[in-house]
């Protein structure tokens, strides 16, 4: 007669927390990490002041356009166009000190903008005073104030992502400088200088909204690849890393795959990230600012994975470990009762699942244990199966298998729940060599 006895068992709470708590830690083999991430935040930096060429291009075909306005706000135009600039070289510090807070430049945006509103509507309610009786000169002013206006739009039509941040906006002025030059043509002339000049004022209103949503979204934007990058670069350092295990002059130390003994996780959670980044490359032209916070909001999420990642492997060695040690212990059981060592193996050959051991004593009879992995760390089942092909004692394989259970109990591997009897053992396991060659699903 032969069977299985199976408990579940569990390393108590102590011996569990002095495992987690142990000099035993993952380290990446790979030297250069430090390097490799300055060549990310380089790269980064390369590709930012490569998106900032365009802006000072466009700033310089601007100032050569301002030079040809006719009206105050050729002024205005200066002025501002000095302001965008010392504005661009304060986002790129931000940028280099990766720094995400645009509340500060903001209002300053705002507290210029409307300065600037102030100064041209006392300029032009001054000059349209002088010439309250000057009809000529204000027919001239009305043309030339609504041909500066016409090029300040044009500008912004031709340089800047209009349809893209300030959707629809840009059609609404258009329609308001018509208005302005029908009111030319029609000889209103005051109508047309009012008109004008409200409608520059929305357009430096739009066009400085531009600006600033233009370069916080490119903020946003090298942050989130940079941070991504970072967190490949540290994954690709981190496929090869070093254990050690112990303290003192007893530590230990292994090498490791740990995408091995995470089962493909950390392959996993590269190719989430490599996705992220070619939904950023592939999106530069098209991704919104709030598409790109939540992008930098996923990125966020994801940077504490690598560790659990790290501490994974870390819990599935130490956890294999623990299994050809309870089965030392069983065999060093049953070696007391007369069996000797055949052979062990981890099922499949593979680290990762149950270990399987097998002793025979003098009359033939084998008895398989097989320590198997449960989900919670430091939980296994063991199945004591007994082979034999005379009449087996029922009590005396159960109390073999109590004294296992015993001797285990007093390592501080504890039993949960009552012994498992089934008349019929796990005939899987009888031959080691079919085991050993056993491929195992993940």
């Amino acid at each position: 007669m032969s069977g299985e006895k199976r408990r579940y068992t569990r390393v108590e709470e102590r011996e569990l927390q002095r495992l987690r708590e142990q000099d035993s830690r993952l380290r990446s083999l790979q030297q250069d990490l430090p390097e490799r991430l300055n060549g990310v935040r380089e790269q980064a930096r390369r590709e930012f002041q490569q998106r900032l060429a365009p802006l000072e291009q466009r700033s310089q075909r601007q100032e050569k356009e301002i030079k040809g306005l006719r009206t105050g706000i050729k002024n205005l135009e200066q002025e501002t166009s000095q302001r965008l600039q010392q504005q661009r070289r304060e986002y790129l510090s931000l940028f280099e000190q990766q720094d995400r807070k645009f509340t500060e430049l903001v209002d300053r945006e705002r507290q210029a903008r409307e300065k600037g509103q102030q100064i041209l509507q006392e300029k032009i309610e001054q000059v349209v005073k002088d010439l309250q009786d000057e009809r000529q000169q204000k027919e001239q002013l009305a043309k030339d104030l609504w041909a500066d206006v016409e090029t300040v739009w044009q500008q912004i039509a031709r340089d800047y992502q209009h349809q893209r941040f300030a959707p629809g906006k840009l059609a609404d002025l258009r329609r308001d400088l018509d208005i302005a030059n029908g009111n030319i043509q029609a000889g209103v002339f005051e109508s047309a200088i009012a008109t004008s000049q409200q409608t520059y004022l929305k357009l430096a209103d739009l066009r400085l909204e531009l600006e600033q949503k233009e370069r916080e979204w490119e903020l946003y934007y090298q942050a989130a690849l940079t941070d991504l990058r970072s967190l490949i670069v540290e994954i690709q350092a981190n496929r090869k890393c070093e254990i050690e295990v112990g303290e003192g002059n007893e530590a230990e130390r292994f090498q490791v795959e740990v995408d091995y003994w995470t089962k493909g996780r950390l392959s996993e959670y590269e190719s989430q990230l490599s996705r992220l980044e070619t939904q950023l490359l592939e999106g530069e032209s098209t991704l919104t600012t709030e598409e790109l916070k939540a992008i930098c909001e996923q990125i966020t999420q994801q940077q504490p994975i690598l560790g659990e990642i790290l501490e994974q492997a870390k819990l599935s060695i130490l956890g294999s470990q623990m299994r050809a040690e309870i089965a030392d212990q069983v065999v060093e059981t049953l070696t007391g009762l007369g069996y000797t060592l055949v052979d062990d193996t981890y099922e499949g050959e593979d680290e990762r699942n149950a270990y399987v051991v097998k002793v025979k004593n003098i009359a033939g009879d084998e008895v398989v244990t097989v320590v198997s992995p449960e989900s919670e760390f430091g939980a296994n089942s063991i199945s004591i199966n007994s082979f034999s092909d005379t009449l087996i004692d029922e009590q005396a394989t159960r109390q073999n298998a109590e004294a296992i259970f015993k001797l285990l109990n007093d390592a501080g591997v504890q039993g949960v729940g009552e012994v498992e009897c089934n008349e019929q053992p796990k005939a899987e396991y009888q031959n080691l060599e079919e085991v050993k060659k056993r491929s195992v699903q993940s």
